[in-house]
């Protein structure tokens, strides 16, 4: 559980006033993906965010916000590192964009400025800045839809964030995440993520137990979702032969953490679902995958369905 990334918290630079594209550049020209470095106000930092554009120059298509995991790396996506991406949108028209250096965010907006993690806004900066300036690219052609979708810690921020803003997002996707905050196994998976990296819960949503808190808990209230396309999926935890042949040689922890941390988020796919089919969600689909763990074996080969199950809401 601990981040192979170092440097935080980010440094920050107090003048930063307006939203703009400090560089792009091309990281691999065959598969159409780049690199954009963008001033943020809101976090006060220059955010790098990995574009890959779509498969037709010319044809409108929809942005697709990719969200990473615990580490959130910040040179490049797990995504994009495991050749998920790249398999799937081969020849897809979506732009899909994947912010980095969110280590143990939740992809939220935080209250207070963190000792360990430094200024968090994510939501802020995904929905009200990043968002404007990628729509207004011409090169882009945005058809005015778009999606969200995260694995683990970035499942729960993907539907949390889609969640929060409904009359923004079209479609959301959460592969092995938790979307409560405030049952026995979402509230001890949030102090989990925050806690790996030593950042304080608090300064985050306030005390536990807060208003704050409670309205972040999709499982309490999924209204904001309940009329999109949403994907959930999760695995058992339970160790198929390649999951065993795939922790060969690793501390044994390793394994151990891959199958409680799946079947945490099994359940709390399970809690979410519940809560979709009781508010008459029309169009989620869940699937649980009787093995698999938590990693990113399970999280890439997941992205196909999820794909293939909400991009008609991205048309």
């Amino acid at each position: 559980m601990l981040s192979s990334e170092s440097g935080y918290p980010l440094p920050t630079v107090d003048n930063i006033d307006e939203v703009k594209i400090v560089k792009k550049e091309v990281e691999n020209r065959a598969d159409r993906r780049e690199k954009w470095s963008i001033a943020s106000p809101s976090m006060k930092r220059v955010v790098d965010v990995q574009i890959v554009r779509p498969a037709d120059p010319n044809a409108p298509a929809p942005m697709l916000y990719l969200l990473d995991g615990i580490g959130g790396n910040k040179n490049s996506s797990g995504w994009v590192n495991t050749g998920a991406v790249k398999n799937v949108f081969a020849n897809e028209n979506a732009t899909v964009v994947m912010p980095l250096g969110a280590a143990a965010s939740l992809y939220t907006d935080w209250d207070k400025d963190d000792p360990a993690l430094g200024t968090i806004k994510w939501e802020t900066f995904i929905t009200k800045e990043l968002a404007p300036l990628l729509e207004s690219d011409p090169s882009l052609h945005f058809n005015d839809k778009r999606g969200i979708g995260g694995l683990s810690m970035g499942a729960s921020g993907a539907v949390r964030m889609a969640n929060n803003n409904p009359d923004f997002f079209n479609a959301a996707i959460g592969i092995s995440g938790c979307y409560s905050t405030m049952d026995a196994i979402g509230k001890q998976t949030v102090n989990l993520i925050v806690g790996s990296r030593g950042g304080n819960v608090e300064n985050m949503w306030g005390p536990v137990g807060s208003e704050k808190w409670n309205a972040q808990d999709v499982n309490q209230n999924p209204q904001g979702i309940k009329d999109m396309a949403v994907y959930l999926s999760a695995a058992s935890g339970a160790a198929g032969d390649v999951d065993i042949k795939d922790y060969e040689g690793e501390p044994f922890y390793n394994m151990v953490a891959g199958l409680y941390l799946e079947r945490g988020a099994h359940e709390c796919t399970k809690n979410l679902e519940e809560s979709l089919s009781e508010a008459g969600a029309p169009d989620t689909t869940v699937s649980y995958l009787d093995t698999g763990m938590h990693n990113w074996r399970n999280y890439e080969a997941q992205l196909q369905p999820a794909w293939d199950d909400v991009k008609h809401a991205l048309d």
